[in-house]
């Protein structure tokens, strides 16, 4: 269960101080039924808040992909420094980077270019001396929040559905500033569940408190890179 029941004892005993983690709680139980007893454990807030940032699929693919187990600690250790495209896509809910979901070419090619101009847009941000691939995995990120974006944008998704969307992000500043925005909240609400997961103090957390505020910075930075567009 790649695992799963060590990884859900450690959280779970971190609710309760000097509890020692128990795996065997866990054992018998499929991955789906593991998730929703250390929810059950949360209490009403606490579940609440992990509920609104992570799907259960987000969180057995965070745990499986993420996170190995500091057996000397009994503690979770996040594997990255920083959150890349593929943790952007596990914490979405999309384990697979072959995953397209349903988008159209049309749109894959409206999400791929949206990508490339935000990264242009935002480029000032970055260290100058970005490789080719951390430049390639910063574009992939993008484009993971822009198909994110369209997803809750239009639930009822249908073959094209969301191609007016995507347009109007490049047509209208009022549009892309609610996308931006979009992604600091959503930020915002991941932190606060990796705090309630795994502690303030772990990496997981702390980087997406790190990731909130520069999608805070990404926010502003678009502003002006449109505001200067309009200008010239």
């Amino acid at each position: 269960m790649r695992n799963f029941a060590v990884k859900f004892a450690i959280l779970k005993a971190r609710l309760q101080d000097g509890e020692r983690p128990n795996p065997q709680a866990f054992l018998d139980l499929s991955p789906e039924e593991m998730v929703h007893r250390y929810k059950n454990a949360l209490g009403e807030t606490n579940c609440g808040i992990v509920m609104f940032a992570f799907s259960d699929k987000a969180i057995l693919d965070i745990l499986d992909e993420e996170f190995e187990v500091d057996m000397e600690h009994n503690v979770l250790m996040f594997r990255k420094t920083f959150l890349d495209a593929r943790s952007i896509r596990l914490a979405g809910g999309g384990r697979a980077s072959s995953e397209v979901d349903s988008f159209t070419r049309a749109e894959q090619g409206l999400i791929n270019d949206l990508a490339l101009w935000l990264l242009d847009a935002t480029r000032s941000l970055y260290r100058g001396d970005l490789n080719t691939v951390r430049t390639e995995d910063i574009k992939q990120e993008y484009a993971e929040n822009f198909r994110v974006y369209a997803r809750k944008c239009v639930p009822e998704y249908e073959p094209g559905s969301a191609e007016p969307l995507l347009r109007n992000l490049f047509a209208s500043l009022k549009s892309m500033m609610a996308f931006t925005h979009s992604l600091t909240v959503d930020a915002m609400f991941k932190a606060d569940a990796a705090k309630v997961m795994f502690g303030e103090q772990s990496g997981y957390h702390q980087a997406w408190f790190r990731k909130q505020i520069f999608r805070h910075m990404m926010s502003k930075a678009v502003e002006e890179y449109i505001s200067a567009c309009m200008v010239d």
